[in-house]
C-alpha cells in the first residue's frame, strides 16, 4: 500500500537523469573493490534521501517519490552489475596492480567530500574516525595475499572467459557473511562492499557466479542465494540503524565513515605490487585518473545539492 502524506514544505522535482546516473555509478562501484556504493550516492547529492526511502521501505512504508527514486536507482545499479561483472572479473585477474591503483584513486577522491561533512571537527569525530581507521587496517592485515597469475595462468584465463566458462567453489557461510557486509557497506559513504568481499576472499567467486547467471548455469545459485539472504537481512537492519545515527549523531557517524575509507586505503595500498618502470607509470596514473574522476563527481554532486529545498515525504512531480 502507498501512503501518501501531506508535504510539510513545497518539494524539489525528483530529478531523474541524476537518479539514473547515480544507479549506474552505484553498480559500478559495487563491482570495484575499495569503491564505495555509498559515496557515488552522496557525491549525487541524494545519499540522504535514498537511505530514508530505503529505510521508510524496510517497514513497508512508501511514498511515489521515494517508489520512483528506489526503483530508478536500483534498476540502473542491477544492469551495470549483469552487464559489467565479467569484464571487470577479466581486468581484475589480468591487471591487478593497475586496477588496485585506480580503484585506491577513486577511493582517495571520497575523503575531501566526508571531511567537509565533518566540519566543523569535533572530539568525538576524531575518535570515531581512529576507531574506523585502526579497524579497516586490522581487517586488511588479516587478509592473505591474493597472488598474481602467471603469463601461462593469464593465457588460460583469457581462453577460458573467451569459451564463457567460470569456476566457482562452494562456501554457503562466507556467502552469507559476505551479502551482509556487502549490503551494509554498499549504503555507507566511504565504505566499499566489494572491498568487503575481497577481505573475504568470496570477490572474484561472486563475480563468476554471475557471469554464470546470465547464461543460466544452476550452479550460480549456490553462491547467490546465501549471498541475497544476507544482503537482506543486512538492508532491513543497516538502513534503519544508519538512518537514525545520521539524525541522532550525525558528526561522530561521518568521522566514523571518514575513518573506515582512510583505512580501506592504506589496506588496499598493501595490495599493489606493480612490476617495472611501465606497471609503475600506469599504476600512478590511473591511481590520479581515479582521485581526480571522484572529485569531479562529487563537485557535480555539491552543485546539484547546493540549491536542495527542505525534503518532506508526500507526493511530488518529476523532472522531464
Amino acid at each position: 500500500m502507498v501512503e501518501r502524506e501531506p508535504p510539510t514544505t513545497v518539494e524539489r522535482p525528483l530529478p531523474l537523469i541524476r537518479c539514473t546516473i547515480a544507479g549506474v555509478l552505484m553498480g559500478l562501484a559495487n563491482l570495484v573493490p575499495g569503491v564505495s556504493g555509498g559515496t557515488m550516492i552522496l557525491i549525487m547529492g541524494l545519499y540522504d534521501e535514498v537511505i530514508s526511502a530505503v529505510a521508510d521501505a524496510t517497514r513497508l512504508r512508501f511514498t511515489r517519490r521515494s517508489v520512483i527514486l528506489l526503483g530508478i536507482v536500483a534498476v540502473a545499479a542491477g544492469l551495470t552489475i549483469i552487464l559489467l561483472a565479467a569484464p571487470l572479473l577479466k581486468l581484475m585477474q589480468l591487471h591487478r596492480a593497475a586496477m588496485y591503483a585506480l580503484f585506491i584513486g577513486l577511493t582517495l577522491g571520497g575523503v575531501p567530500l566526508l571531511w567537509k561533512m565533518i566540519r566543523p571537527v569535533t572530539t568525538t569525530s576524531i575518535v570515531t574516525m581512529l576507531v574506523g581507521l585502526l579497524a579497516m587496517v586490522a581487517i586488511g592485515l588479516t587478509r592473505p595475499e591474493t597472488p598474481e597469475l602467471s603469463p601461462a595462468q593469464k593465457a588460460e584465463f583469457k581462453d577460458q572467459i573467451k569459451r564463457g566458462e567460470f569456476s566457482i567453489e562452494r562456501a554457503p557461510a562466507l556467502d552469507l557473511a559476505a551479502g551482509v557486509l556487502g549490503m551494509s557497506a554498499m549504503v555507507l559513504p566511504g565504505v566499499s562492499g566489494s572491498y568487503m568481499l575481497l577481505l573475504l576472499g568470496r570477490y572474484e567467486q561472486i563475480l563468476a557466479a554471475i557471469s554464470m547467471a546470465k547464461t543460466g548455469d544452476p550452479a550460480s545459485l549456490h553462491v547467490i542465494i546465501p549471498v541475497a539472504i544476507g544482503a537482506l537481512v543486512s538492508l532491513i537492519v543497516v538502513t534503519n540503524i544508519l538512518k537514525w545515527l545520521l539524525r541522532r549523531h550525525e558528526k561522530p557517524t561521518l568521522g566514523l565513515l571518514l575513518g573506515i575509507l582512510l583505512g580501506s586505503v592504506v589496506a588496499l595500498g598493501g595490495m599493489v605490487h606493480p612490476e617495472g618502470t611501465q606497471q609503475h607509470a600506469v599504476s600512478g596514473l590511473l591511481l590520479i585518473v581515479g582521485f581526480l574522476l571522484t572529485i569531479g563527481l562529487s563537485r557535480i554532486g555539491a552543485g546539484h545539492g547546493a540549491n536542495r529545498e527542505s525534503r518532506a515525504p508526500g507526493p511530488t512531480e518529476l523532472d522531464a
